[in-house]
């Protein structure tokens, strides 16, 4: 007589409630859908159904991973902030070379400054008008990415041979970048002609050279 086998209980794990979790990719989706909204309708387009259309996802899972659409809006302004970095560290690189003078190199990125407004001139714009609406400084990786811009001036003017103190080249450096910066947003509207551009470039120049020379270049 054969002895009765003991059937061991079978442990079923409960199946998962509810759609997977979202994670990096739909984060980046949803950037990446904003982003061309943006380029094609400026911020007035920036709405959470068209958002939701685009990337492929729901409306429910846009508020679950920004908190709301300015959320979108700052990371999107994020990433024009970290593509212009990386066009301006390519500039800098591309300009270093043996015996290029401080002005060379600061006119490289004065170059690149333009180039990228020329070429993406709603992202720009967007950001611009965005931050000048928000309360306060805004996200740390703002100020994070701005500090890389201003390092990388900072990297030229120190060769200034009367820009060693570091309180007076940071002073420096960042009034020459407000003078840049307004001759670009004063100069490039969007709807500029060859000549705006060239008149733009030969103000900037003129600063730059001031600054280059009032500081014994």
């Amino acid at each position: 007589m054969s002895k009765k086998q003991t059937l061991q209980p079978v442990t079923v794990s409960p199946r998962p409630r509810g759609r997977p979790g979202l994670g990096a990719d739909a984060r980046e989706k949803v950037i990446a859908a904003a982003s061309e909204i943006l380029i094609e309708r400026g911020l007035d387009g920036m709405k959470a159904r068209a958002i939701a259309e685009r990337s492929g996802l729901g409306v429910g899972s846009i508020y679950k991973l920004f908190d709301d659409i300015d959320g979108v809006t700052r990371a999107v302004n994020l990433r024009t902030y970290e593509d212009f970095a990386i066009l301006y560290r390519e500039a800098l690189d591309a300009a270093s070379l043996p015996g290029a003078s401080v002005q060379m190199r600061l006119m490289a990125l004065a170059r690149a400054y333009v180039d990228f407004v020329l070429g993406n001139s709603r992202r720009w714009s967007a950001l611009l008008t965005f931050n000048a609406n928000q309360v306060g400084p805004g996200p740390e990786a703002y100020a994070k990415t701005r500090q890389t811009l201003f390092d990388m001036v900072d990297s030229v003017m120190i060769d200034l041979p009367r820009l060693g103190d570091a309180t007076q080249r940071t002073r420096a450096t960042h009034a020459l970048w407000a003078s840049v910066h307004g001759m670009v947003v004063l100069g490039l509207t969007g709807q500029e002609t060859d000549a705006q551009v060239a008149e733009t470039i030969r103000q900037i120049e003129t600063i730059v050279g001031a600054v280059v020379r009032d500081a014994g270049g």
